[in-house]
């Protein structure tokens, strides 16, 4: 089991490894443009090269290119900066799945992002996917069951033996990843100030507030 923060703002990323036990990053198209809109103004390589250096852990980076040849030599171009720690992810599309056959023929981890239906599970770790990423609240949002999903996808695996983690995304609240959790996702990935929410909860925050005072009290005494 393992937790994730799903960002590639630097800031954000190291304020959050301060306090989370993190496995390492996970990164997106969308995610890239948030930090360059945010005003950290690198080329996703570059971001690449500072998380490799910052965090500890796997980071996992999707190229963003058109044709399967430009798909492929991107998420080799990442991998060759550290391929004991770079995992691609790939988009579960037919044209992924060729990428992933050539990724895999050269002894590399992968991912398949995107994936939202049980049948595409299978194909990914047929493949051989190390990971699996099914998008948890798009999943609430267009009307299917997320938490009977990724069940589904987390007894598949495991009834056939296969050895690809459900790596659950786009989780927006601390309920949502209790909820992933349970339903059998191996591992999260989530934003930065959700992890730290993570943390919280009103009930702790009260009995923590009553030690505070009741330590102040005796000391005094």
């Amino acid at each position: 089991m393992a937790l994730y923060v799903d960002s590639a703002y630097l800031d954000d990323i190291m304020q959050v490894a301060k306090t989370i036990p993190l496995a390492g990053v996970t990164t997106n198209p969308t995610i890239l443009l948030a930090a360059r809109e945010r005003g950290q103004q690198l080329d996703p390589l570059t971001v690449l090269r500072e998380l490799l250096s910052l965090v500890d852990g796997t980071i996992f980076m999707q190229p963003g290119a058109d044709t399967e040849e430009e798909l492929l030599q991107q998420a080799l171009a990442y991998i060759e900066l550290d391929p004991a720690r770079v995992v691609p992810k790939i988009p579960m599309t037919q044209k992924g799945l060729r990428v992933a056959h050539q990724i895999k023929q050269r002894g590399y981890r992968l991912s398949f992002t995107a994936v939202t239906s049980v049948t595409q599970a299978y194909s990914a770790a047929l493949t051989g996917a190390d990971f699996v990423i099914p998008y948890f609240n798009r999943l609430e949002r267009s009307g299917i069951d997320a938490r009977e999903r990724v069940a589904q996808m987390a007894e598949l695996l495991k009834q056939q033996g296969m050895t690809a983690r459900v790596l659950a995304a786009s989780i927006k609240t601390p309920a949502e990843a209790a909820t992933a959790l349970l339903a059998g996702a191996h591992d999260l990935t989530v934003a930065p100030q959700v992890l730290l929410e993570m943390v919280q909860d009103p009930l702790s925050e009260q009995a923590i507030a009553r030690f505070e005072q009741d330590w102040i009290k005796m000391n005094k005494l």
